[in-house]
Formats: C-alpha cells, structure tokens, sequence
C-alpha cells in the first residue's frame, strides 16, 4: 500500500497535510493535536498490559516515584502477576514496549503514520498509570507520538530546551532542573507530537490514565559506521597481515618509510571502497537486523541447515524489519539484514512483502526466486517457523 497522499489534510495531523507537517513540524517543534482519532475506543484495558508485563518474550518496565520526593525507581519485567498486584494506588507506570508484535490489530494502528517511512518507527509503547504515575521529566533523542487512547495525562514541555543536566544517583536520566514553559491536559483521542531533545513531563489525571507512544528512531552514523567496519573486517579475517617480502634496505631505523605508509594507505582504502550501490545494500542489511530485544535464540552452527518444504507456509517472527529500495539494476528486497535484489518485483508487490505475516514458495517464486535463500535465512535463524 503507498503512502498517504502528501498533499491530503490529515485529521491524524489536526487538518495538515502530510508534507506541511514534515515541512514545519517533524524534528522540528511540538505540535498538540486535538481529536486526532475522533470516536477512538480503547481496546486495550489495563488488565491487559499487565497481563503481557508477565510475558517473558514483551519488554515491560515499571517505574515507582514522584518529581515532588525524585524518589524515582526503576524495575524491568517479566513481572510476576503478585507483584503488579501489591502496586500503590498512585505514583507508577506500568509500561510495555512493542505492542504490535503482540496486538493483532498493532500494524493497523501503526500504518496511520506511513506517511513517515517505516524504517524510521521503532515500535508501539503502552503505558497505564493511577493518578501520579510518570516517568519522570526526560529528553528522548528520538522523535514521538503521544497518543492519550483513554483517561487523561498531563504533559508538560520546556522550550528552549534550558540544561539537559539529569541527577546522577537515579536509575533514570531525570532531569535536575526542569521548568515548563506549555502545559496540556491531553484527553481520549488527542495527541502530541515532540521532536527529539524537547524536555518533557507527563503525570496521569486520573486511574484510566493510557497513553500509545508512536517512536521513531534515528540510527547513531557511529553505529552505522561500526557495522560497515565490522562487515569489512569479517570479510578480510583476523589472519591477513602486513606483508613486505623484498623491501629495500632503510637509513633511519625510527622512520616511519614512505612505502610501508603507501602499502598501509592503499590496504585501508581497499577496506573501506564501496560504490553506491554497495553502500546502499548494507544500509539495506543495517537497518533491518533483529535488534536485542526481538528474542531470537542464536542459530546453531554445527546443526545442518534447516530445508524449506514444499508446500508448507511459514509464519514470520513478528519483530523482523523489512524494507525495499531501488538499486540500479531494480529493486532490491532487505530483510532481516539480508539483502536480495527483486527486478521482477514491482513496488506494489514489494510493500506486499514488507507487511504479510506468512511466506510460502509457491506465493513468490515466479517473480522471486530468492525466496528459497530466504526461507533458508529465516529458518536457520530462528525467525521463521512453520505457520500451524
């Protein structure tokens, strides 16, 4: 499915149009949004997120605490159901990462935003809190939707920014000295949206208190850089050496030679050569590598390779990131931090692969023949399995 029309207003964006909010909004400045998703029905009570906190496979934390006492504190789940049970009646927020690997319904909400490519998102975050509850006030580095699915939370923002300084004797960055200059009360179905480094607060109203946040990451270039070297480096191995048979005879023993510099200089841009099209399959593998926190049991080296069968459709690990570019020669399709070109494949069909939950042969190989390399990938790596 394509992305929303730029030029249509969006009630999502409070009337702009999807390019008039990347144009003057998007990592930019805040933006409160009334009645986003008017008529919004929670489906997702508060029963429910504790019950996924006990999940081994969901990320879930709890943090207890007051910015009045900064008496704040930290856990990290799976809870124990007695635990949740012995909460205070205010002054935390039960909060779980990744809903939509979860929620049936999670990808459906998410694709509201696909006016932001997906590679950008990094996950649906649900939170509950009684009256108190908050994480304290905090800078993300990432940009935001708030989302209040029901009860009311109050945010708090600081613009200009002021000192990001956070006490160093917490469990959390909290802020030292944080003074707000713009106060919402957020009721069911608005929203707000933040730009990375805006300092921000957010307390609960009340005991139906639920927020959706909408992340989306930015790669660290550090990161990126780090991963090229590492791929790089693997490919030459930790046996290739410094090699000089024959060098000539030298007159300064402390000299660093002009040769060996040359013969250094030119091993270095060999590692690091790569045209665009090579830069671009990498960046392609990068950003869909699991991450951590998607739970995957590393392969076994020593066992064989897992074979496709035929006919048998395999479900996908729902945290896999997928995501497809135009190569020179045609498409070319990433997944799971590999790469395969698609020419046959048109953008349609693409964005297809990039949201079905279940593969099998048969569905693809007439314009994919790579799809047997990737049933291969994803069963030796444990992010396939056999759709029951």
């Amino acid at each position: 499915m394509a992305a929303p029309d730029p030029d249509t207003p969006l009630t999502l964006l409070g009337g702009l149009t999807p390019a008039a909010f990347l144009r003057d909004y998007w990592q930019q400045k805040p933006l409160l949004i009334r009645g986003a998703i008017p008529g919004f029905q929670n489906p997702i009570e508060a029963d429910d997120l504790a019950g996924l906190a006990t999940d081994p496979e969901a990320g879930s934390r709890l943090v207890l605490g007051h910015r009045e006492r900064n008496d704040w504190d930290v856990e990290y789940g799976p809870f124990e159901p007695d635990r949740l049970a012995r909460l205070p009646e205010r002054d935390w927020t039960l909060l779980v990462s990744d809903i939509e690997r979860f929620w049936p319904d999670g990808p459906g909400f998410l694709a509201q935003f696909d006016f932001i490519p997906r590679w950008r998102r990094d996950d649906l975050m649900i939170s509950y809190a009684p009256p108190g509850g908050s994480v304290g006030p905090h800078v993300d580095q990432y940009d935001v939707f708030l989302f209040q699915a029901a009860g009311r939370r109050r945010w708090q923002i600081q613009d200009p920014p002021g000192n990001p300084e956070c006490f160093e004797d917490l469990p959390l960055a909290i802020l030292r000295d944080f003074r707000p200059t713009d106060s919402w009360d957020l009721e069911p179905g608005d929203m707000l949206y933040l730009p990375p480094g805006v300092p921000h607060y957010g307390e609960s109203l009340d005991r139906e208190c639920m927020t959706w946040s909408v992340g989306f990451r930015a790669p660290a270039i550090l990161d990126v850089l780090t991963g090229f070297l590492e791929e790089r480096a693997n490919v030459i191995g930790d046996q290739a050496r410094f090699e000089d048979p024959g060098r000539p005879a030298d007159q300064w023993p402390g000299e660093l030679p002009a040769g060996d510099r040359r013969e250094l200089r030119d091993a270095l841009r060999a590692l690091l050569a790569a045209d665009d099209a090579d830069l671009d399959a990498y960046l392609g593998r990068f950003l869909t590598r699991p991450t951590a926190g998607t739970g995957l049991a590393a392969p076994d080296e020593d066992a064989p390779p897992p074979a496709p069968q035929p006919g048998v459709r395999y479900r996908i690990h729902p945290g896999i990131r997928r995501a497809w570019f135009h190569g020179p020669d045609g498409p070319v399709l990433c997944i799971a931090g590999h790469d395969h070109p698609t020419p046959a494949l048109e953008p349609e069909q693409l964005e297809i692969f990039c949201t079905v939950e279940s593969l099998a042969a048969a569905d693809w190989e007439a314009g994919f023949p790579s799809i047997h390399q990737v049933l291969e990938d994803g069963l030796r790596e444990g992010w396939l399995e056999p759709d029951d």
